[in-house]
């Protein structure tokens, strides 16, 4: 498996986009969008891609021999990695090389987005919601936040977009771009654990899928089998499951 350089991602974008798995993700990578590596076969006709995400998710586009998954299995389970490799696939083959192996596999819900749902704004009146920018985008803290798939707020703050509510200062929710290109756009959201249940994720990607409709792309939504709450708000904001993806990532449990 052979990394390719930047100078040349943009010959992959037909492999990223015929990813079954996930476009949004491989193609912000190959269009020059996000950050993230590409890799390929070590033979002289590309048959396999890797597509690395700068957040960690990976997804392999074409049929990968052993050697090559192996080759990704062995960055998996590294401890001296720039950063996590969560392998994302919807082949079947993939996931049984897998199965054998110290890791844990879970399941990803996929979804497209339906129609548009009015969001009442209720329980919200007490909250302001701003567009993220360059003044704001330093008070947002947690997990899914922007800088979670983005690898400096310049690169965010010029391809991506989103929006955070505000509980006077503190930012109480936050939804954004996770991923970007030319067709789709990803919805991340988070919730500061005390402003749960008020309805301001739904409100806030409500938001973020008008203007990504406005832009001309389409909003597309994915979460863990086990996260309700995310599911909640997907189908809230109008979004549809249309697909459940195998994850695979290193066993950190030491067991």
């Amino acid at each position: 498996m052979r990394k390719v350089s930047e100078k040349v991602f943009g010959k992959y974008i037909r492999w990223a986009r015929d990813n079954t798995a996930n476009n949004v993700y491989p193609c912000s990578i190959a269009e020059g969008i996000q950050s993230g590596d590409i890799y390929v076969n070590d033979d002289a006709d590309v048959e396999t891609v890797f597509f690395w995400h700068y957040c960690g998710f990976g997804y392999i586009s074409g049929k990968p021999s052993d050697e090559f998954l192996n080759d990704i299995y062995l960055r998996m389970i590294s401890n001296h990695n720039e950063r996590r490799l969560v392998l994302i696939t919807s082949d079947d083959e993939v996931t049984d090389f897998f199965r054998d192996k110290e890791v844990l596999l879970d399941s990803r819900l996929e979804y497209s987005y339906l129609s548009h749902k009015f969001i009442g704004e209720t329980d919200i009146n007490d909250f302001r919601i701003e567009r993220i920018d360059e003044m704001n985008l330093s008070k947002i803290e947690g997990r899914i936040i922007p800088s979670f798939s983005w690898a400096s707020p310049e690169q965010f703050l010029k391809e991506g977009f989103g929006y955070i509510a505000l509980d006077q200062s503190q930012v109480c929710a936050v939804s954004f771009s996770a991923a970007v290109s030319s067709d789709e756009i990803d919805i991340g959201v988070e919730t500061h654990e005390d402003y749960r249940g008020k309805g301001l994720a739904a409100v806030l990607s409500d938001r973020m899928c008008e203007h990504i409709l406005e832009v001309g792309k389409k909003p597309v939504w994915a979460h863990s089998s086990s996260n309700l709450g995310s599911m909640k708000t997907a189908l809230k904001c109008g979004f549809v499951q249309d697909k459940i993806n195998t994850v695979i990532r290193k066993n950190d449990s030491g067991g």
